[in-house]
């Protein structure tokens, strides 16, 4: 491979990180934000009638109360009540599969991917260098003599 490729992969694998970066950083700080609600104040809040809609994703609830403001909450495994309490008073529920964690598996791991690419390519870079900077005590100095 020459320099040139090189070079431009390397650029690439800096813009595409810079990128990822920026997502990350927008996903965790746009958005509605959400409040945190308990357990019990959630079925106080389906019992009035407040709740729009909830995605139920595991253990993990997320859902909209009716004046548009975003809450999540934690439910127990197995609580049966809960969903006959949703179906009664007429709220939307949209059931997640809890292991769609293969995408999250290899976004999570995917700066650890390129740091390592990254790593790579310098340590390569430096070995391959035209001043050897890695070489150590392979070079044989000449000795200057006045003859």
């Amino acid at each position: 491979m020459n320099s040139t490729v090189k070079t431009v992969l390397f650029w690439a694998m800096i813009l595409v990180a810079a990128v990822l970066l920026w997502k990350v950083v927008q996903m965790s700080t746009g958005g509605p934000k959400e409040t945190e609600a308990s357990f019990s104040d959630f079925l106080t809040k389906v019992d009035q009638g407040s709740i729009k809609e909830v995605a139920i994703n595991g253990q993990e609830v997320r859902g909209k109360y009716a004046d548009g403001s975003a809450f999540h909450t934690t439910v127990p495994p197995v609580y049966p009540d809960m969903y006959k309490a949703l179906q009664a008073k007429g709220v939307s529920v949209t059931v997640r599969d809890a292991n769609n964690g293969s995408w999250t598996l290899i976004l999570n791991l995917l700066p650890f991917a390129l740091l390592a690419g990254l790593w790579f390519f310098m340590i390569r870079q430096m070995q391959t260098g035209g001043n050897k900077a890695l070489s150590f005590g392979k070079s044989r100095a000449r000795l200057l003599s006045m003859q």
